[in-house]
């Protein structure tokens, strides 16, 4: 999200679990030191390594980097690839497949660490409250990094709010136990709407599809709005917000896929203005539910 041009609320929430099917290496001391010290990144006003605020970003943004890995090298029992699952299909055509690969391999192989990856991730997580953040989640400041500007991802006081629904959990929150019995901790209850699967790590991941980064990683075009063009992200609700429901990002996400089929199949219909591989939420929603229809045996998630 760009503060010069647009303040972009930042609501997600994901699915996430337990186990991890991942390439991310499980650091073996201090979690924030162990990311941190092998990436460009840095934490600012989040207290010290061992402080609250800091693990909790410092895992949200691990598990970021395990939800985008599971859709590139996760399959569902069946051997059906996140492409062709209703997680990709709720939100993307076909012809989205390259950009969002794009997407999820650069969230992950720019957070790996790996010190043979020329792709590095270079930004700042911010635990500092600002005027900005009012009722957000998080905002991400995502003009292009520069000699004196390095994009940063602001983690609001909501985020940290133990009683938000949509980030007070991780994926190690609860088990991933199929087939549940009435009393088990598990994110494999049946028939629960998309909010009982959220996770800090929804969150973060939507943040981090906006830096202009990993936009130049995935081919998305500039946004063409001034010196501060980025090729990061936008959220639908906020440039359509009589259209869009700013309370649902998911719902907002199915549902500019589902005008985008609308407008090619008769475009009398109104052009929906953002493509669909620009929409923030659109990724992150797709990668938390694959993440739960693989780990959970299930076709779908209910919006």
């Amino acid at each position: 999200m760009t503060f010069s041009s647009r303040l972009l609320l930042a609501a997600a929430s994901l699915l996430c679990a337990a186990q991890t099917a991942t390439a991310i290496p499980h650091p073996s001391n201090n979690l924030a030191r162990a990311l941190v010290k092998r990436h460009e990144v840095t934490f600012e006003d989040c207290g010290g390594e061992d402080d609250k605020k800091q693990k909790k970003a410092a895992q949200a943004w691990k598990e970021a980097a395990n939800l985008a890995s599971t859709t590139i090298i996760g399959k569902l029992d069946d051997e059906t690839e996140f492409k062709d699952t209703n997680a990709f299909k709720h939100y993307f055509e076909a012809d989205d497949g390259d950009t969002t690969r794009k997407m999820y391999s650069g969230i992950q192989a720019g957070s790996s660490g790996d010190s043979g990856n020329a792709f590095q991730l270079k930004f700042i997580i911010t635990c500092k409250k600002t005027d900005d953040c009012k009722d957000s989640l998080a905002l991400t400041d995502a003009k292009p990094n520069k000699d004196d500007f390095t994009a940063k991802i602001r983690l609001c006081p909501k985020f940290f709010d133990e009683n938000e629904e949509r980030t007070k959990n991780h994926l190690t929150s609860k088990e991933l136990i199929r087939d549940p019995k009435r009393r088990d901790n598990s994110w494999c209850q049946p028939n629960q709407p998309f909010k009982f699967f959220e996770t800090a790590s929804h969150t973060f991941l939507h943040e981090m599809t906006h830096l202009n980064q990993l936009g130049v990683e995935a081919g998305l075009f500039p946004d063409n709005k001034g010196d501060d063009d980025t090729h990061g992200t936008e959220d639908i609700y906020q440039i359509d917000p009589s259209g869009y429901d700013p309370g649902s990002p998911e719902k907002s996400g199915r549902k500019l896929k589902d005008n985008w089929v609308k407008y090619n199949d008769d475009n009398k219909n109104k052009k929906p203005e953002l493509q669909r591989i620009e929409n923030a939420e659109s990724y992150a929603a797709a990668a938390t539910e694959f993440y739960f229809q693989k780990h959970c045996k299930w076709d779908e998630i209910m919006e």
